[in-house]
Order: structure tokens, then sequence, then C-alpha cells
């Protein structure tokens, strides 16, 4: 298989079979957390980068085989998967294969696009990291395409929320002196009283990142800013540090899901 992965153990979505859409790394986002690497291809550029029906023939072939459990099924992968045009009509064709739940794992970057919203409302959960409510701390954080702006991001997001029936979960990953100020904390909170989203995940550094100067927040850190943030927020990280980098490969990255 070339385009799905696994299923392996995450820990929000049970036994998961991954699906990338995109190839590695192109993303909207060039993260100094990610453990995928640096990006490649740094753009916003939506396009059918992976043939939509190579990827909904492999994971029809893997159905008909595979007699094991299994929880959702997760477009994800190797970048931003909101970035291949042709995701609205894979989760369309997904969910006709089967009752398993989709799930959608997106930094967020593109969702004030109407053509983005009305692609993943098919989906049973999607998960949008918002990891600063602040221009400088987003932008330091995430290393963002310059054509995305913060204000359209979270009124994207919002606006999603209106219309999406599924759930909406929002990831927060906090590294050390980039994002993890009060102030940012506040904005955080002030943003996800917005939202409104089902569930509120806080996380911090646990594999080795693309850049060395991202590190992680202690446990105590992290409960500081689950106080400040609010809104229901869950730490998931229950061993913050950094482990020596693994196999880069595509079930390893989605076991940390």
């Amino acid at each position: 298989m070339k385009y799905i992965y696994g299923p392996v153990r995450s820990r929000r979505l049970g036994f998961s079979l991954g699906i990338t859409t995109i190839p590695r790394k192109v993303c909207s986002f060039d993260c100094v957390y990610c453990e995928v690497g640096r990006t490649t291809t740094l753009t916003t550029e939506r396009r059918e980068y992976i043939q939509r029906e190579e990827i909904v023939t492999e994971v029809e072939e893997f159905l008909a085989k595979y007699k094991g459990p299994l929880d959702h099924i997760t477009f994800s992968g190797l970048g931003e998967p909101t970035l291949n045009s042709e995701i609205g009509y894979m989760i369309s064709e997904v969910k006709k294969l089967t009752s398993v739940p989709v799930a959608v794992l997106s930094n967020g970057s593109l969702i004030s696009r109407d053509d983005v919203k009305h692609d993943l409302l098919n989906a049973d959960i999607v998960k949008f990291t918002l990891n600063a409510a602040l221009s400088a701390e987003y932008g330091n954080i995430n290393q963002n395409n310059p054509s995305i702006e913060l204000d359209a991001v979270i009124q994207g997001i919002i606006e999603f929320r209106k219309e999406f029936r599924g759930e909406l979960w929002i990831e927060i990953l906090l590294v050390r002196g980039l994002n993890d100020s009060e102030s940012n904390y506040i904005a955080l909170r002030k943003a996800l009283n917005l939202i409104r989203p089902d569930k509120v995940h806080l996380n911090t550094v646990v594999r080795a990142p693309a850049f060395k100067i991202a590190g992680p927040l202690s446990i105590q850190e992290l409960r500081k800013a689950k106080m400040l943030i609010g809104n229901g927020a869950e730490i998931i990280s229950t061993k913050p540090g950094i482990s020596v980098r693994h196999n880069m490969a595509p079930s390893t990255l989605f076991a940390n899901s």
C-alpha cells in the first residue's frame, strides 16, 4: 500500500487506518516541532497531488481483506491533507465503503476557504491545530506560508463549527519559549470560547522535532496552561520530553496522534 498505513494504536482514535493525501513533505506550515521533518514545499495551492481513485482503491482493497479491529479511518499523513483538492470526494467515497467513522487531522490553515469547509463537512471528526491566538506566536511556531492570516483561520473555524455536525477537536501544541506565554493562553481561551469545540487537547514536544529549538513543557507547565486556557482542555502528553527520533514511517507518526 502506497497511501494508507496501519491500523495502528492511536491515543485518541483507537485502532486507526491512516491515509496520506499529500507527498512528503508538502505543507502550508514548516512547524518547528514537526516529527516528519522540514517542509520541502511550503504552499497553500490546492490540487490533486495524489490521484483520488488510487487512494480510494487502496482503502477498498484493504477493507475487503482486513478482519481486525478498526475504530477510525483518518486522513492525516506526511503533509497538510486538505491541500489535496479531492479530499472531499475521498471522504465521501470512503464513507460509502464502511460505517467506520472518518477523521481528518488538519493544521486548519485553509479552513477560511469555502471549498475546504465544504470538503470537510462529511467527516465524523475534524481536528484542527491552533497553537496560538496571537499573530507573532502563531508565526514563530508554525513558520507558515505568508499568505495565511491568523484572524482568517480562527474565523474560518468558527464558521465551520456552525455548519459541521460531527465532532470538532482543537489541538494546542506548546513549545517552550515560542507559544507558552500567559498572554497567548488568554488569547486562546477567548478564541475557543467563540469556536466552541467538542474537545481541546494540550500537547507538547514528545518526539525529535524538525528544529532543535523546539523544547517541551513540563507537566507542571502544561497544568498551568490548562487552567488558563480552560474550555475543558485536557492534557494528552502524559510524559513530556523528547524521545529519540524514530523510524519516520507513517505508521510510527500516526501512533503519536
